[in-house]
């Protein structure tokens, strides 16, 4: 999929249906803290890639996993935007001359007492990867096509937090809240939704 595909799907299509199964259990959680993730796509001869990140072993949530660039809302923050943007270049060293928003996917709530704001972008020009050396250990592409057909996505009913909810799995070794974001993604550009595992 190349950029005038991708942005023609992004913005005609009704869009998700915005599955967020913790959010009856988490709103209003006291320890609830707001967040904000870049969905990068770079367009890299002719199609279109997903910028992601491998978080360390040493970070206190999420260790180890596949993740977009992003982190906790700062009081300096206007807008999950800036939030989106500033980690980035925190984290990968992503300037944010580079980046021009396209618009955004529901917001999320996971069992690590986030609400994330998922911030959807075009990455306009390379760049240099600088990586915090704290919070990432690797920053790599995948194709956007890898994660679009049902067929290469699955998920998993699991009892959390007092009601059951889908764990999303997918290429290159994406599962938890990044696959379920990518899910939304999947479905606001048209595409079916992931089918049970095995």
């Amino acid at each position: 999929m190349d950029k005038t595909e991708f942005l023609t799907r992004f913005h005609l299509s009704p869009g998700p249906d915005g599955e967020d199964p913790l959010r009856p259990a988490l709103t209003g959680h006291p320890k609830l803290r707001d967040a904000a993730v870049l969905i990068g796509l770079q367009q890299m001869e002719g199609r279109l890639n997903l910028l992601l990140t491998e978080r360390t072993a040493e970070m206190p949530t999420h260790a180890g996993q596949i993740a977009f660039p992003g982190g906790k809302v700062d009081e300096e923050d206007a807008t999950p935007w800036d939030t989106a943007v500033r980690e980035s270049w925190e984290e990968i060293g992503l300037p944010a001359s580079h980046v021009t928003r396209i618009g955004a996917l529901p917001e999320f709530h996971t069992l690590s007492h986030f609400r994330v704001f998922p911030q959807v972008a075009l990455i306009t020009r390379p760049f240099t990867p600088v990586l915090s050396e704290r919070e990432v250990a690797r920053m790599f592409y995948a194709p956007l096509e890898d994660f679009l057909q049902p067929e290469r996505r699955w998920h998993l009913s699991v009892g959390r937090a007092g009601t059951d909810h889908s764990v999303y799995f997918m290429p290159h070794q994406v599962w938890g809240a990044t696959a379920a974001m990518i899910e939304q993604l999947a479905r606001q550009l048209g595409f079916g939704q992931a089918p049970p595992g095995p």
